[in-house]
């Protein structure tokens, strides 16, 4: 008994149904035994009646209203006629009455893969082999497969319906249904139609599968080769749902049609004495076998070879053509890895096909008839693809998704002077085809490659089986797109060659456990494409693996593939205006196009792994966290994003960290400094962010002279704002941005001095000079307080400029440039500045910091990619004192090496070597701020990286990268 499974495998060979084959074989036999289910002796035999003789009974119902069942009876018979009929042909359709009762609507049922129907209908009726069922009102279609599928606008189609339901290991029919759509028979035309339907389906009973010969005659004006069209066409031949003439004399089978059954099941010594009055197949036949192979001697699966003999003058009998696909009897899906090893039903797909590879290229044009009253033929052999038209239930040759086109040139053979009886062989090796081995997709599931840096890539699925498999790391919150697109032997985008399919897996995933996601081959909008677009929760790595949906392997089967995916943005924020952008990742193209917070970018470069852009403002009310997303549309439908990939002013995790604030009581009048250090989530400085400085309460006044003021953190995050007492009340400054992070500063007035000092301490590196202003602020009762003298001392280490007095400007400040240094190792030196030559005074203090243990951060520049044509900013550090202090005086060298620009290195293998341009080394000493900067050594207009590193003190290096890509 054939399982449950299998059985409805066989429910959908004439409907367009959810349930689809997982392979069926036309061009010849439409089913052959596969390596699972059947017994081994019966591998790569076509599925058939065990002897040819079969009986077939007939619902007591009428067809419609119309039709009678003595009338639909008669049409049964004469549609079985013609197949009988064959004298070469062991096959004897028998009408051996009626059915039990009429099989209608109400005692037939369908639920979860299985059908109820009455006990002589069912698949386990050995003594009614063919039930032909009448199904009056469309009813019995409907319960079987669902509302609609008798309506009269699927009538082509579903006009009448078999199901082979009882499939035996050996690879013999034990039973089908022959249902036939009594609403078909409402027009003429119509039944006319359903009368050719009727024969056809008679083909299918018999496990013939459709044939392909010139499906468009008629659109190409040749209506007279329409002739040859055999009934077992794909189509409903030329008949929509409404019916007419579908083929020419629809009632007389075509040479392809008898030789089709001739080969299924011919009349041999051993069963003649059961057919009297047949003719032995082979003694009155000719036959033409043989293979076609791909220039390395790989069978080539899928080409529709066309025999018709010639007449007298060379010309081709279309009449008498008869057609045979190669591979028939071999596997059409093999199943992957990527799609599975199962069809739609659950059906295992090693089911169905032989796999022995010598039948992959293999052809079969035996048994056929001679034309009329000819002793011997002569044949002309072309050779074609299969209409893309023919896939699924309607398909011709062994791939039930699509047939993939020859390669090489096939150009016509005469084979010459066939008598009944004679055979030939031929071998066909096409020298032309595509060429390939074994070793174009080289990785395995359980040892995948490394995606290409550039995430581009060229492979060939050249060996049934065969997948190419990738890693590659991802960051969480990102969508990016894997595109393949299949090409032809000439290298140009193609939709009948390889379908490649796409998995993607956790790359920790065992090896053989299902995908995540899976995109089916040939998905996408452009020619030859299949894309999957794939969204990460967190930092992965990710397997990908493409192989053909089918399964198969060609030499033909070459394909380009890419991973567009962007992985992070540079810098991370932008200012309100907008500004220039740096994504890195894998896949760029030159027609990609970025867009920010939806609004497109100026894209100024783009290389595999880089794109250049300009972001546009940010729309008004717009701040913070913004995506980031890289079409290549729309033709390949591919993009990447990166959710919050940049953001406008400060991001969502970014914070504040604490320098110095007024705290406590702090003197009237005397600015004091609140500074803070803007961070990222990662703790990295957050420069370029906007920090608010905001009176909260109490009588204080800003730096900027208002109660709110807002100023730009630098490359080390670094904000500050002076804070003035007004009175003795409490007061709150809070330091805020944009996205709510903030700090307060509470403190109080205190009595005024009458001299303070603004920035009354410096570090500077031992055995260093520099000129230092310093300020004095005088005051009374907290008002600034103008025409006073203040006179600063001279101490070794400290000495003044042009006399030691200066007079207080109208805001109350007395500035002196000191002259300072040298100091040595931890010496310090001050200086007082006092008050009208009173004991009024305040200290200027300098600290003679050890440069051995300075440190380098960076401020601006030291990590910047930019086009060639592009001028690359200033590199800009700052030196800092082993307590934190910026330090004035140190020594900083930066080394810079330009080289020649190459691409990123491979994931295996040596990297590029690229060509050195130039070599560059400088030094600067550091300004009063810790601060030095310098020209990055790029040569105008030339492609290249800048690699340099800059030091000071004994350990203390920072690196510098500067790309300047083509």
């Amino acid at each position: 008994m054939f399982p449950r499974l299998h059985r409805i495998q066989h429910l959908t060979l004439a409907l367009a149904l959810t349930l689809v084959p997982a392979s069926a074989f036309a061009g010849g036999p439409r089913y052959v035994a596969g390596s699972t289910y059947f017994d081994p002796g019966v591998l790569g035999q076509p599925v058939r009646w065990a002897t040819g003789q079969v009986t077939y009974f007939t619902d007591q119902g009428p067809l419609s209203a119309t039709i009678s069942n003595s009338q639909a009876v008669a049409m049964v018979d004469a549609a079985a006629a013609p197949w009988s009929a064959v004298p070469t042909a062991a096959v004897h359709l028998v009408e051996g009455g009626a059915l039990n009762e009429d099989v209608n609507g109400q005692n037939i049922a369908s639920a979860e893969h299985s059908l109820t129907l009455p006990s002589d209908a069912a698949p386990t009726a050995a003594s009614y082999p063919v039930a032909v069922i009448f199904d009056a009102d469309g009813a019995v279609l409907n319960t079987l497969f669902g509302p609609s599928t008798s309506d009269v606008t699927n009538c082509q189609s579903n006009g009448v319906v078999v199901v082979l339901d009882n499939i035996q290991p050996d690879a013999t029919i034990a039973h089908a249904l022959m249902i036939v759509n009594g609403l078909c028979t409402d027009t003429d035309r119509r039944l006319q139609m359903m009368n050719y339907l009727l024969v056809r389906a008679w083909g299918l009973v018999l496990g013939l599968g459709p044939a392909q010969f010139a499906p468009h005659a008629l659109s190409q004006g040749h209506a007279d080769t329409t002739a040859g069209w055999p009934v077992m066409q794909p189509l409903a031949g030329a008949c929509g749902f409404s019916g007419g003439l579908c083929i020419p004399d629809p009632g007389t089978l075509r040479y392809d049609d008898i030789a089709a059954l001739n080969r299924l099941y011919p009349v041999t010594p051993a069963n003649a004495s059961a057919f009297p009055g047949k003719l032995l197949t082979a003694a009155n036949t000719a036959s033409i076998q043989g293979a076609i192979t791909f220039r390395a001697g790989t069978g080539m699966q899928g080409v529709n070879i066309i025999a018709r003999p010639l007449d007298a003058n060379g010309n081709p009998l279309d009449q008498y053509a008869v057609t045979f696909v190669s591979g028939a009897y071999f596997r059409g899906n093999h199943g992957t890895a990527v799609t599975g090893w199962n069809g739609p039903d659950g059906v295992p797909l090693s089911q169905w096909g032989s796999t022995d590879s010598s039948l992959q290229g293999f052809f079969d044009l035996a048994a056929m008839p001679l034309p009329p009253a000819a002793s011997s033929a002569s044949y002309l052999l072309t050779f074609e693809p299969i209409d893309p038209l023919y896939i699924y239930q309607e398909s011709v040759g062994p791939y039930l998704q699509g047939s993939p086109t020859p390669s090489g040139t096939l150009g016509p053979i005469t084979v010459q002077d066939l008598t009944p009886g004679s055979a030939r062989t031929l071998t066909l090796n096409i020298a032309d085809s595509a060429t390939g081995n074994y070793q174009n997709a080289i990785a395995t599931e359980s040892e995948p490659r490394m995606l290409p840096s550039s995430g581009l890539w060229c492979g060939r699925l050249g060996q049934v089986g065969q997948a190419d498999w990738f890693n590659f790391p991802v960051r969480g919150n990102r969508v990016f797109t894997i595109v393949t697109e299949a090409l032809d032997e000439r290298g140009q985008p193609s939709a009948t060659k390889a379908m490649p399919a796409i998995g993607i897996w956790d790359a920790f995933a065992p090896v053989g456990a299902s995908s995540v996601w899976t995109a089916p081959g040939l998905n996408g909008n452009a020619v030859g494409e299949t894309w999957l677009r794939v969204t990460t929760q967190g930092d992965d790595i990710v397997r990908v693996g493409i192989a053909d949906m089918r399964g198969d392997g060609r030499p033909d089967y070459a394909y380009t593939g890419w991973v567009l995916y962007a992985d992070t943005v540079f810098p991370p924020r932008l200012p309100l205006a907008g500004g220039p952008l740096v994504i890195r990742g894998t896949g760029f193209r030159p027609s990609d196009a970025v867009l920010v917070n939806g609004v497109p970018a100026q894209v100024t470069s783009v290389s595999p792994n880089e794109i250049t852009a300009i972001a546009p403002p940010a729309p008004n009310g717009v701040s913070g966290p913004v995506d980031v997303e890289i079409d290549d549309l729309p033709i390949y439908y591919a993009a990447a994003i990166l959710y919050g990939g940049v953001s406008y002013d400060a991001g969502a995790g970014d914070s504040l960290t604490l320098v110095t604030a007024p705290s406590g009581t702090i003197s009237l009048g005397v600015p004091a400094p609140f500074t803070v250090t803007a961070l990222g989530p990662d703790l990295v400085p957050a420069g370029g962010t906007t920090v608010t400085f905001t009176v909260a309460s109490g009588a204080a006044t800003l730096g900027c002279g208002s109660s709110r003021c807002s100023v730009s953190a630098s490359g080390d995050g670094l904000a500050s704002m002076t804070v003035t007492a007004g009175d003795l009340n409490p007061a709150v400054v809070i330091a805020s941005l944009p996205n709510g992070a903030s700090l307060q500063a509470h403190f109080v007035g205190g009595a005024p001095p009458s001299i303070a000092a603004l920035s009354p301490s410096l570090s500077l590196a031992a055995g260093a000079s520099v000129h230092w202003t310093v300020q004095a602020l005088v005051l009374n009762n907290g008002a600034p307080l103008a025409g006073q003298t203040v006179a600063w001392q001279q101490v070794p280490g400290i000495q003044t400029a042009s006399g030691t007095a200066a007079t207080t400007s109208a805001a109350g400040l007395a500035s002196k440039t000191l002259t300072i240094g040298p100091l040595d190792k931890g010496q310090q030196a001050s200086s007082a500045a006092c008050l009208n030559g009173t004991s009024q005074c305040v200290t200027f203090t300098v600290l003679g910091a050890r440069p051995e243990y300075a440190w380098l951060e960076e401020i601006s520049g030291a990590r910047q990619s930019l086009g060639q044509a592009a001028s690359p900013a200033q590199i800009t550090l700052r030196v800092r004192d082993m307590n934190g202090n910026p330090m004035a005086g140190g020594t900083v060298t930066l080394y810079q090496s330009v080289y020649a620009w190459a691409p990123p290195c491979p994931p295996q293998g040596r990297c590029a070597a690229p060509q050195l341009l130039a070599t560059q080394s400088s030094t600067a000493v550091s300004a009063l701020d810790g601060t030095v900067a310098f020209t990055p050594a790029a040569i105008p207009g030339v492609a290249g990286n800048v690699i340099g590193v800059a030091a000071t003190g004994n350990t203390s290096s920072l690196a510098v990268a500067i790309e300047m890509h083509p």
